[in-house]
C-alpha cells in the first residue's frame, strides 16, 4: 500500500505523465510549447518530458553526455540550488517546496481579490494573512496530509508563469560582461520555462495521487443508486423500482475525502453526448468502472455495448450482477456463468451482489465487501493515496 504511493511520489517525469489523462497534459504542453496535435498520450508525454528536461539542462554539459538532457531529479535539485530551496526526500516533496516558495514570494504581489479567492478555494475563512509564509503555514495546518494537493491544484498555469520572475530575481547574475552573460544565458537552464513547467508537473502528480473517480454504469433499474448507497454510503434518494429513474449524470464527492468522486450514469452512449462539458471531463477521467447488471433483465445488446465501452477506456472494469437474491439458489451458478460469458468478463472482474436485498433474505446488502475490496486493490495498484479510499476502512479492519 505505502509502496504504491511512494512509486507515484517518486515516479520519474515520463512515467508520471503517462499516468495522466491526455487532456490533462495540454496545460503542460502549452507551457513547454509542445504541439499536441496528432499525439496520443504516450507520444505527448514523451515529447513534454523531453522538452522539460532540455529546458532544465545546461546545454554545454549536455554536449559531454552525447546531447542527452539532464534527468528530472537532477534538474530539480539544480533548480532548488539556484532558487535557494532545500531539496526534500521525494520528487513530490521537492516540487511542493518549490511551489511553497512561489506562493511565499508572490503573495505580496497578488491583489486582495486574488488572495481571497485562493484562500476560499482552500475552504478557509478570512482574515487572509498578509505574509506568504504565514498563508502557507495556515493551509498546511488546516489541510494536513492533503495540503500539497490543495496548494498545487489552486495554482493555475497562468499564475505559475509569474514564479520565474520572482525566483529568478534572487538568482545572482553577477557583474559579468554583457556578451558573456548572453552566451551563458543561452547555455544555462531556461528557468522561465522550467519553473512554470515544474509547478504544472507538481499539480499533475497531486492529481494522480489524490483524485479518484469511480464510475457506476448500468441500464435503468439495474440498481446503481442502491449500489452507491451500499458501497459508499451516498444516498441520492433515488432508489426506485421505476425504470429510467436516473436521467442524467450525477457526480458526488465522498465526504471526508480530498478528491474522491462517484459518477452515476445510465450508460456511456447517448448520455455522454448530452451532458455538460464539465461532466464530460469527469467522465473522461474515470479511474475504475463498476458495471451493474440487473439479474432480472440479464445481458442484452445494450448491456454488452455499455460494458464494452467501459473496457475501451483502458481502465479496470468490474461487472456486478445485482439482485442476485431474486434468483433461485439452484439457478444462480448457471445464470452467473451465462452472464459472465455473454459480457466476456474475466473471473477476477465479475461479482454477484444484492445491494437492496429482499428483507426476508437479508437485512443488509449482500456482496458489498467484495466490491469494496476489488475497488481498493485496483486503485492502490494505480498509486492512489489510501487515505482517499475511505470506503475500504471497514474491509481493512475485518
Amino acid at each position: 500500500m505505502a509502496s504504491s504511493r511512494r512509486s507515484v511520489a517518486d515516479a520519474d517525469l515520463e512515467e508520471l505523465l503517462r499516468r495522466c489523462h491526455r487532456d490533462e497534459l495540454l496545460n503542460l504542453a502549452a507551457v513547454l510549447r509542445v504541439d499536441p496535435r496528432g499525439k496520443g498520450l504516450r507520444d505527448l508525454s514523451t515529447a513534454c518530458a523531453r522538452k522539460l528536461r532540455w529546458a532544465g539542462s545546461h546545454k554545454l554539459r549536455s554536449l559531454f553526455r552525447g546531447m542527452e538532457p539532464e534527468s528530472y531529479p537532477a534538474l530539480l535539485n539544480a533548480l532548488c540550488k539556484r532558487a535557494k530551496v532545500e531539496p526534500r526526500r521525494s520528487l513530490e516533496a521537492t516540487e511542493s517546496a518549490i511551489l511553497e516558495r512561489y506562493i511565499s514570494e508572490t503573495w505580496a504581489t497578488m491583489d486582495d481579490e486574488t488572495r481571497l479567492r485562493f484562500w476560499s478555494e482552500q475552504g478557509l475563512r478570512p482574515p487572509v494573512p498578509a505574509v506568504g509564509e504565514k498563508a502557507v503555514a495556515r493551509v498546511r495546518e488546516a489541510m494536513g496530509d492533503h495540503a500539497n494537493y490543495a496548494l498545487s491544484t489552486s495554482v493555475t498555469p497562468r499564475m505559475g508563469a509569474a514564479i520565474a520572475a520572482r525566483i529568478l530575481a534572487v538568482i545572482p547574475g553577477g557583474q559579468l560582461p554583457a556578451l558573456f552573460l548572453l552566451l551563458l544565458s543561452a547555455a544555462r537552464p531556461n528557468d522561465r520555462i522550467l519553473v512554470p513547467a515544474v509547478l504544472e508537473v507538481s499539480r499533475l502528480r497531486q492529481l494522480v495521487l489524490h483524485r479518484v473517480t469511480i464510475g457506476i454504469v448500468g441500464s435503468p433499474s439495474s440498481g446503481k443508486d442502491a449500489g452507491i448507497k451500499a458501497i459508499f454510503g451516498i444516498d441520492h434518494g433515488n432508489v426506485s423500482p421505476v425504470a429510467g429513474s436516473t436521467k442524467e449524470v450525477q457526480i458526488t464527492r465522498i465526504e471526508g475525502t480530498t478528491a474522491t468522486y462517484v459518477v452515476n450514469t445510465p450508460g456511456l452512449g447517448d448520455v455522454v453526448e448530452s451532458v455538460t462539458e464539465e461532466a464530460k471531463q469527469v467522465l473522461d477521467h474515470i479511474d475504475v468502472y463498476v458495471y451493474v447488471v440487473n439479474s432480472q433483465g440479464g445481458v442484452q445488446a445494450r448491456e454488452k455495448a455499455d460494458y464494452t465501452a467501459c473496457l475501451r477506456s483502458g481502465r479496470p472494469v468490474l461487472a456486478v450482477v445485482n439482485k442476485i437474491d431474486t434468483l433461485r439458489e439452484s439457478d444462480r451458478e448457471r445464470y452467473l456463468d451465462d452472464a459472465r460469458n455473454k459480457l466476456g468478463a474475466p473471473h477476477d472482474g465479475f461479482l454477484a451482489a444484492a445491494f437492496d436485498p429482499l428483507p426476508q433474505l437479508s437485512e443488509t446488502p449482500i456482496g458489498v465487501d467484495a466490491v469494496r475490496i476489488w475497488l481498493r486493490e485496483r486503485l492502490l495498484q494505480a498509486g492512489k493515496d489510501p487515505n482517499e479510499l475511505r470506503f475500504g476502512e471497514k474491509d481493512e479492519a475485518a
